[in-house]
C-alpha cells in the first residue's frame, strides 16, 4: 500500500486527501447543525458539539501529520495576531476575499447558489439559534478547509511541483470542490492562490485559518442581517 501511495501522482494524492480529510468533518458538523435547527430551533446548542468535533479533528490531524521538513507548511494554529505584518496580512487577505466574492456575484449577476441558499435559511431563526450555528459553520470551514488545502494538499504538491503549479492545482481543486457556478471558478482560484501564498510565506496555516473563519463569519452575519 505504501509503495502504491508513493507512485501515485501528487495531484491525485491531493484529490484523495480532499475526500478523506474534508468531507467527513464538514458532513458531520452540517448534520449536527441541521438536527439543531430541526429539533432545538430556539437555541444554537449545536455549537458545543461542533467545537468538540473540531477539537477531536485537530487532535487526529496532528497525530497523523507527517509534514515536518523545513520547507513544509506546519499544521499549527500558532501565530502572533498582534504582529503588524500579520495584522496587515489578515486585513489584506480578508478584504481581497470579500471583494472578489462580492464583485463576482455582481458582475456575473449570480443571485443564488446552494451555499447562499443554505445560509439564507438561517434568517428563519432567531439570533440565539442562528448566530452560534453560523459561528460553527465558519469555524468548520476555516479549520477543515485550511488543514486540507493549505496543509496536507499543498505540502503534498509542493514536494513534486513548483510552487506556482502547486498553487494552481490547489486553487482548481478548491474551486471545483465547492460545487460553484462556472462563473465563480476563476475568482475562487484567485482567492485560493492568495491563501496558499500567505500560508507558504508564514510556513503555518494559523493565519489563514483565522482569516478564512473571520471572512466567512462576517459574510454569514451580513447575509443573516440582510445587509
Amino acid at each position: 500500500m505504501k509503495k502504491v501511495w508513493q507512485k501515485t501522482p501528487a495531484w491525485l494524492k491531493a484529490i484523495f486527501l480532499n475526500i478523506i480529510l474534508l468531507y467527513p468533518i464538514i458532513t458531520i458538523n452540517q448534520i449536527i447543525i441541521q438536527l439543531n435547527l430541526t429539533y432545538f430551533p430556539k437555541y444554537g446548542i449545536g455549537l458545543i458539539l461542533v467545537l468538540i468535533t473540531l477539537y477531536l479533528y485537530w487532535k487526529v490531524i496532528n497525530k497523523w501529520n507527517l509534514f515536518t521538513n523545513k520547507d513544509d507548511i506546519k499544521i499549527s494554529f500558532k501565530f502572533d495576531i498582534l504582529d503588524k505584518k500579520n495584522m496587515l496580512s489578515i486585513i489584506g487577505l480578508g478584504l481581497f476575499t470579500f471583494m472578489v466574492i462580492h464583485f463576482s456575484y455582481i458582475i456575473f449577476k449570480i443571485e443564488n447558489t446552494p451555499q447562499l441558499e443554505f445560509i439564507n435559511s438561517f434568517s428563519n431563526y432567531n439570533a440565539i439559534t442562528a448566530i452560534p450555528l453560523l459561528l460553527g459553520l465558519a469555524l468548520t470551514a476555516g479549520v477543515a478547509e485550511e488543514v486540507t488545502y493549505r496543509g496536507f494538499m499543498q505540502n503534498t504538491t509542493h514536494r513534486k511541483y513548483s510552487k506556482i503549479l502547486s498553487y494552481i492545482i490547489i486553487g482548481v481543486l478548491f474551486s471545483i470542490m465547492h460545487f460553484l457556478p462556472l462563473e465563480l471558478i476563476l475568482p475562487y482560484i484567485l482567492i485560493s492562490i492568495a491563501y496558499s501564498y500567505i500560508a507558504d510565506k508564514q510556513k503555518s496555516i494559523g493565519l489563514v485559518i483565522f482569516t478564512h473563519f473571520l471572512v466567512d463569519f462576517v459574510i454569514f452575519l451580513l447575509i443573516y442581517y440582510n445587509v
